[in-house]
């Protein structure tokens, strides 16, 4: 997804667990197999062995899953354009966007960092299940 930032497009990286709970997020300038490899370096420090790998179809997650071992025998699926509402993460990003729309856009990278990072923990509190659209 991408979200502008003072002007500037940035992309948002973020995971989501089986319920739909977001596990973290990431705003980076760019879409490169180094950013996709932190983003999960950060992933698998902070939580356990991933069952299943949920991408689109950006060459650099598929790099960025074959520089760690570890992933090798996750189940790493491809989602096409037109089966996004079957993509827990994606259905995450709506609060986002609303937030985008209302405020004409972020102005700060930091303060847009930040709210994603709180509204994740909100959401997640609250106790929101996403489902997958069938």
């Amino acid at each position: 997804m991408h979200v502008v930032v003072g002007g500037v497009t940035h992309c948002l990286w973020g995971a989501a667990d089986d319920h739909g709970a977001v596990l973290d997020v990431l705003l980076q300038r760019q879409r490169y197999t180094s950013v996709a490899t932190s983003f999960f370096r950060r992933l698998l420090n902070e939580y356990d062995v991933l069952e299943t790998v949920v991408t689109d179809k950006l060459a650099s997650d598929g790099a960025a899953i074959r520089e760690f071992p570890l992933l090798n025998d996750v189940d790493h699926r491809q989602v096409i354009s037109t089966a996004r509402c079957n993509n827990l993460i994606e259905q995450s990003h709506r609060p986002t966007r609303r937030q985008e729309r209302s405020q004409l856009g972020f102005q700060q990278v930091k303060r847009a960092q930040g709210f994603l990072d709180l509204h994740a923990r909100i959401t997640n509190s609250h106790g929101t299940v996403r489902s997958i659209c069938h």
